[in-house]
């Protein structure tokens, strides 16, 4: 009898917690401590969707930066041009923000891989710029991931394009979202961030701010950067744009270290692995 009672309590102590937990956290914004992987990226059939905001804030000219030095460097040039697509002014509410600078820095990253799409130009282009080239992924039986580095208005769109002309696919299982900030979530308009989170594979990260953030600035990281004799154009932009000296920041990039299985990577990290230091020539 005892020990009858004895589990009734310690069951409904647990009830209660769970209760209590929920009760609390309800309606709060949190971070995730882990994001439970839903899907592998295949670098053989995916695509990659990668949404900058621009707006207000300059870490995304780094983060332009970074991206391509990951995506070259692991799966090389032709690759970029045909399974990339990289859009600047993915904003939502923050859109009279835009800064119009980042131009400069579009167009030395990825210029030269295929291009870019300006959705602060033309947003009906972009999204059906999106829209076809997800779509020719879809049917050929990949995925998409979207590296989102801005607002999800545009991925909203995008998203519901791709329901009116591929309305068999499964695009819970077939378009991934990924995001890292509360603020971004935040300037999404309400209506555009809960149809992507009903609709996709909405995945929440840590905040990568902690990890690829300095806000003291690294001049070291800059001069490697600047000087590597494929990306060093693309970082030099990058740097003409956001100083390095007072702030180093491409964590938006963290979204795209999760799509590509790199886990929690921080900047030194990042350096070694992408940016090396040449070994010096053996004396003659």
């Amino acid at each position: 009898m005892m020990k009858t009672m004895m589990r009734t309590v310690l069951i409904l102590s647990v009830i209660l917690c769970a209760c209590a937990a929920f009760a609390a956290g309800k309606g709060a914004t949190t971070t995730p401590t882990t994001a439970k992987r839903t899907a592998t990226f295949d670098p053989g059939k995916d695509f990659i969707s990668l949404h900058y905001d621009h707006a207000a804030d300059k870490d995304d000219g780094h983060s332009a930066a970074a991206d391509r030095t990951i995506l070259e460097t692991l799966y090389g040039a032709d690759w970029i041009t045909k399974r990339v697509a990289p859009v600047s002014g993915a904003c939502g509410t923050n859109r009279d923000t835009f800064n119009s600078e980042s131009d400069a820095v579009m167009k030395a990253v990825w210029d030269e891989r295929g291009g870019w799409l300006a959705a602060h130009d033309d947003w009906a282009a972009a999204v059906k710029a999106l829209g076809d080239r997800w779509e020719a992924t879809l049917k050929d039986g990949g995925a998409i991931w979207v590296k989102e580095g801005g607002q999800s208005d545009l991925t909203a769109e995008a998203v519901e394009k791709i329901k009116g002309q591929l309305p068999g696919v499964d695009t819970h299982r077939r378009i991934h979202v990924v995001q890292h900030s509360n603020w971004n979530e935040n300037k999404t308009t309400t209506e555009a961030l809960a149809y992507v989170k009903r609709e996709t594979d909405y995945i929440r990260i840590r905040d990568a701010n902690p990890r690829l953030r300095k806000k003291e600035g690294d001049m070291a990281f800059a001069q490697t950067a600047a000087a590597h004799p494929v990306f060093g154009p693309g970082w030099k932009a990058a740097f003409d744009y956001l100083n390095p000296g007072t702030r180093l920041d491409f964590s938006d990039t963290g979204e795209l270290l999760y799509i590509v299985g790199l886990g929690e990577m921080n900047i030194d990290a990042f350096r070694q692995h992408f940016l090396p230091t040449p070994a010096p020539l053996s004396a003659k």
